[in-house]
């Protein structure tokens, strides 16, 4: 008989840690981060401003380049520098991404998603943890990659360091992010912007003139109410109809004809007239016959504006027909900027199409709604992120790490 050795058996805990350890650890982790937000809340993770959010990350940098130079045979250190605990960050960013897919990011009714903080996991104290545990171990191992730096791993350290600027430049630069929105009337300049987060004067160092608003609207729709809760009513899975000279549309027992759209209009005793002035409302004249009695009526509905009075017509006891307010197409703002050394420029900002001036991201945020197309107020956000480029970079620095190791794998293939 032949003696055979046993080898000694992996026990938990014992080094050098494995993926049991790694999970053990993560989720210790996610546990004690929720409890944090349980006991604590999300206030209590101050968000750092420039420049102790750039003194941090260079202390944080510097942190892990003592621990590779003169800890790397720590456990821990070791640890942190192998693919487990990697894996594992990754999973649990990863879990935590889907919970913040999964989870509407807003106040919530709900006791234990408030508790936990699953509605802004963004600045939850688990995702905090979690994700201080990814970028301790990306920038571990992106170290011990430069410091053993080849030709060959180039698109490596490429992609990993870029990940870790990208990652660090957007939590630690949150706090430098200002949003402000200015309120401009045409033909008047305006320098001084209202801070969203607590309502500060932010003095921008350039003025913005309005020279002109433009709002363009979807055409009304036509729809048929209870006179008694003022709720739309469905007819056959659809509630709201297009109004155009001609057509005709069954509500209920009654047949609805449109006999004349106009666009803009003033009431004229007891009908509609074209008009073109400020003020003007849509207007329409229908034909509604009940199919029972055949009783025929004809009058004039309308969705009214900041000068004109709605209109709608009783068709019966129990139901109204009304049209509805015309929704916002799209809308936009003719400004000029004027900027302190005398110069005057002019750009239009759309709501998707924003015009950028001295680091500063101008967005067209909204108008007067009571005034509807007429109105001479818009409304504009702006929004500044000082560690955008930074960000940028560590984007482009993957990019192109990418394309090396793309390129560098193809030309060992052709080689071998």
């Amino acid at each position: 008989m032949t003696n055979k050795t046993k080898l000694p058996q992996h026990q938990l805990w014992d080094t050098p840690w494995g993926y049991a350890e790694s999970f053990l650890i993560g989720f210790g982790l996610l546990i004690t981060g929720f409890v944090m937000e349980a006991s604590l809340g999300s206030q209590t993770a101050i968000s750092l401003v420039f420049p102790y959010n750039l003194l941090l990350l260079i202390t944080y940098i510097c942190v892990l380049i003592a621990l590779y130079k003169w800890a790397s045979h720590h456990p821990i250190v070791r640890w942190l520098s192998k693919v487990p605990a990697s894996i594992t960050s990754i999973v649990l960013v990863t879990l935590l991404v889907m919970i913040m897919g999964i989870i509407p990011q807003i106040s919530s009714d709900n006791y234990i998603v408030n508790l936990l903080g699953l509605n802004h996991i963004t600045t939850n104290w688990a995702f905090l943890l979690i994700i201080g545990l990814f970028l301790t171990c990306l920038g571990l191992i992106s170290i011990k990659r430069i410091a053993q730096f080849s030709k060959a791993n180039f698109g490596f350290v490429l992609n990993h360091v870029g990940l870790f600027i990208a990652l660090t430049a957007g939590i630690l630069g949150s706090g430098d992010i200002q949003r402000a929105s200015i309120e401009l009337k045409e033909n008047e300049a305006n320098y001084m912007a209202v801070d969203q987060s607590d309502g500060s004067p932010v003095e921008l160092s350039f003025a913005m003139l309005l020279k002109d608003f433009k709002l363009e609207e979807y055409a009304p729709k036509l729809a048929l109410i209870d006179n008694e809760s003022g709720e739309i009513l469905h007819n056959h899975g659809k509630n709201l109809y297009q109004i155009s000279e001609g057509e005709q549309y069954l509500y209920e027992g009654f047949e609805v004809e449109v006999l004349s759209y106009l666009s803009m209009s003033s009431p004229f005793g007891s009908r509609y007239v074209r008009v073109n002035e400020q003020g003007s409302s849509p207007a329409a004249l229908l034909k509604v016959t009940n199919t029972k009695t055949n009783e025929t009526i004809e009058n004039w509905i309308s969705c009214g504006s900041f000068a004109q009075q709605y209109r709608s017509l009783k068709i019966s006891d129990q139901y109204s027909l009304v049209m509805t307010i015309p929704e916002a197409k799209k809308f936009s703002s003719e400004l000029e900027i004027l900027t302190r050394d005398g110069n005057r420029f002019s750009t239009t900002i759309e709501v998707n199409k924003a015009h950028k001036h001295d680091f500063w991201e101008i967005y067209q945020l909204d108008y007067n709604k009571g005034m509807g197309k007429w109105s001479t107020t818009s409304i504009i956000e702006l929004v500044r992120d000082p560690w955008l480029p930074v960000i940028y970079t560590g984007i482009f620095m993957m990019i192109f790490g990418a394309f090396y190791m793309f390129w560098v794998g193809n030309k060992i293939t052709k080689n071998d």
